[in-house]
Order: structure tokens, then C-alpha cells, then sequence
């Protein structure tokens, strides 16, 4: 049964991967001659890949000369985005098989895109269908997640942009998955891949092994996984680390960030850093090891540097979690479950709206910083006020941590 149903899920996401190509295919023609570029997020990745098999560090200076020539036409230091290569270089093995084949950056562009939209679509789908929810309600909700989900900022972002936020958040629900599943070895696998993009995966990922308990299949499906990823890009730079240490040091400089670790310091910062660590820590000690894992997300979002929305896209499995609960459990009123649901997930693109009709010079830079400093506690709010008011043993629960701090 548990093969049956997989089979299904595959074939699910080869027909939305084949949509998705057709889709993003169109959108790349259409956005000729306009100053967005489909997929641009995977350019520096390309070309530092390409560097690489040329025997050049995709941290050079000369490789950013090159990543500058293939997005803005010309190798000079560009006023805006730098565009720096910014990741391990286990990205340059996933790539490297493609760059051999032929395939063209413009190509490459139109299938990474559909292949997060086709993974995002496919999640939603999957986590729309695994409610223990009244048939009527589920196809309504299933309804309201095609139609709303597929736009929601953070994803759309993420798909359009080519961005590895996605990818990386995709790879940990699906190791996530598989651990639940007992499928120990896809769990280390998809581990590995998770941890592409490093800085928003790292505790989650160390959480959710120690949660769910990963055994010794797992951490050498892990580590055998990283090996793979790791050891070819390793054998042609040599030691890597400090260049790529170095590169990304440079990242909040270099980037108009809308968050980075000083921002923790806020009024926002410190409600985000308290709701997530008393869902963390509530979640360890009840235990919930699925609330733990996706607080886990959120508070290890908040010290990372953000420049734009789609690393928000960490935030979508806590928004599940308390969707999930409020339709499943009926605390609130089904017309206050759907108007909370429908306000966070459009809240991000009503109040970008409103930024664009300001007469602002940057509306889009002023709405990312506003979007930084309100999403994460519209999302953890409601879901710490939720698991308050549906355990009783909370309030013991924060006075036995109070006393445990206190000594």
C-alpha cells in the first residue's frame, strides 16, 4: 500500500513538473525585455559550477565578473545586487551533470523553476489531503490552497526567482516525511540535500534527527549523501571552507538586507525569539516533536540575513501545523478558522499592495523590511496562543522552567 501510494505521489509530480515547464516556459518569454529575469537566483550557481569545471574557485573575484556578465549583461561591479556565488559548493555536484549535457542557463532556468513549482504543489497537495477533516470541508480547503497556495508570496517568490530557500525547505519536509515513515536511508538522503542552503536548515535539521530519534541507517545514508555531494567540487578546489566563509561574511554587506541578527534585538525580534523558543521548548518537554521541528524553523530564521521574502517560506510548516489543528480540533468557530486562515496567507500580498501605492522611492525594499518584521509573529502568535489555551499544563509548564532558570 505504502509503495502504491508513492507511485501515485511520483506520477503526481512528473505531471505537475511537465505543467510547470510549459508554465515557466511562457513566463520566461514574457518576461523579455522586462528587468526580471526567470530563475535568476540560479545564475551565480551556474556560472560559479561552470567556474569550478574549469578549475576556478566560484568565490573568485574573476568568477563574479562572469556570474556579472551573464546577469546584467556586462562583467562590471553592478549598482545593485552583486550577485556572489554564496553557497557550498555540494550545489556545483547537482549541477554539474546538466552543464556536461548541453543544457543551456536559459533552459536550466525554465526546469529549475518548474521543478520548485512542481515540489511546492505537490506539498500543498499532500498536506491538504492528510486532514482528518470532513469530506466537504477537505475539498473546500483543497479548493482555497490551489487557488491561494500556489500564489503565496514567500513560494511564488521562491519559483520565480529560481530560489534555493524552497528547494531547501522541500528536501528537510521530505526527510521529515520519510523519518516518520521509518524510511531511514530516503531520510538521510534527502538530509543531505536540505542542507544546500546551510543557514536555514541547520538546527531544524539537528532537531529533527534528535526528535524523531535517526538511527544508525540514517546518519550514514546522511553522511554518505554529503560525501557524494561534497567530495568532487573538493577535489578540483581543494580546501574550500575559508573562501566560502569568507563569501559569506560578506553577504549582509553586500545585499540590501531587510533582517539580519541585529534586527533580534527588536521589539519584533525578541516577541520572535520568545514565541519560538516557548514553542520549542514546550513542544520538547510535552513532547510534539512535529511543533518542535517547525518552531525549530522559525527561531533559527532569526539569525540569518534576508533580503528579500522567499526565505518566509520557512514559516509554512508552523502555518500547516496551527491551520491544520484549528480544522481538525474546532477551538474556533469554522467562519474564524477560514478568516484567520485566508489573512495569513494573503497578508503578504495585501500589504505589498499597499506599500506600491505609497509614494515611496523603494516600495518594495520598504514593504520587504515591514513584511521581516510582522509575518513571523502573525504566524507564531496565533499558534503559541493556540497551544496555551489547548493544554492545561502550560502555565505549570512555564513556572517549572521559570524556577529551572532561576537555579
Amino acid at each position: 500500500m505504502k509503495n502504491n501510494s508513492i507511485k501515485v505521489a511520483l506520477l503526481l509530480f512528473a505531471a505537475l513538473l511537465v505543467g510547470g515547464a510549459f508554465l515557466m516556459d511562457y513566463l520566461q518569454d514574457a518576461l523579455r525585455g522586462t528587468t526580471m529575469t526567470l530563475g535568476v537566483d540560479l545564475y551565480p550557481r551556474w556560472v560559479g559550477a561552470q567556474a569550478v569545471l574549469e578549475g576556478q574557485s566560484p568565490y573568485s573575484f574573476e568568477t563574479r565578473q562572469k556570474i556579472w556578465q551573464a546577469v546584467y549583461g556586462k562583467p562590471d561591479l553592478p549598482s545593485g545586487n552583486p550577485f556572489g556565488f554564496y553557497y557550498p559548493p555540494a550545489v556545483v555536484t547537482l549541477l554539474v551533470p546538466f552543464i556536461l549535457a548541453g543544457v543551456t542557463l536559459e533552459t536550466a532556468a525554465v526546469l529549475w523553476c518548474a521543478f520548485l513549482w512542481a515540489l511546492w504543489a505537490a506539498l500543498l497537495l499532500g498536506w491538504v489531503t492528510s486532514f482528518p477533516i470532513p469530506h466537504k470541508t477537505r475539498l473546500a480547503l483543497l479548493t482555497l490552497t490551489l487557488l491561494s497556495g500556489i500564489a503565496f508570496r514567500p513560494a511564488y517568490s521562491n519559483y520565480l526567482l529560481g530560489q534555493y530557500s524552497l528547494f531547501s525547505l522541500g528536501m528537510f519536509v521530505l526527510a521529515w516525511l520519510a523519518l516518520k515513515d521509518k524510511r531511514y536511508i530516503a531520510a538521510g538522503i534527502f538530509g543531505a540535500l536540505c542542507l544546500l542552503k546551510i543557514s536555514l536548515t541547520l538546527l531544524p535539521l539537528a532537531i529533527l534527527f534528535w526528535t524523531y530519534r535517526a538511527n544508525a541507517k540514517t546518519l550514514l545514508s546522511f553522511g554518505i549523501s554529503s560525501l557524494v555531494l561534497y567530495l568532487p567540487p573538493t577535489l578540483i578546489l581543494g580546501w574550500w571552507i575559508p573562501d566560502f566563509l569568507h563569501d559569506i561574511s560578506r553577504y549582509a554587506s553586500e545585499n540590501a538586507v531587510a533582517w539580519d541578527w541585529s534586527h533580534a534585538a527588536s521589539p519584533s525580534g525578541v516577541g520572535w525569539i520568545a514565541l519560538s523558543m516557548l514553542l520549542l521548548l514546550r513542544s520538547l518537554y510535552r513532547p510534539n516533536a512535529d511543533l518542535a521541528i517547525a518552531a525549530s524553523l522559525a527561531l533559527n530564521a532569526v539569525f540569518v540575513p534576508h533580503t528579500a521574502d522567499y526565505d518566509l517560506i520557512v514559516f509554512a510548516p508552523i502555518f500547516a501545523i496551527l491551520i491544520q489543528r484549528l480544522f481538525a480540533e474546532h477551538l474556533l468557530s469554522p467562519l474564524l478558522s477560514w478568516t484567520l486562515f485566508g489573512l495569513l496567507l494573503w497578508f503578504p500580498w495585501i500589504s505589498l499592495l499597499y506599500f506600491l501605492n505609497q509614494p515611496l522611492q523603494t516600495p518594495v525594499e520598504n514593504w520587504y523590511a515591514f513584511i521581516w518584521l510582522t509575518y513571523p509573529l502573525m504566524i507564531l502568535t496565533p499558534t503559541f496562543l493556540y497551544e496555551a489555551l489547548t493544554n492545561k499544563n502550560y502555565c505549570s509548564f512555564a513556572k517549572k522552567w521559570h524556577r529551572t532558570l532561576k537555579t
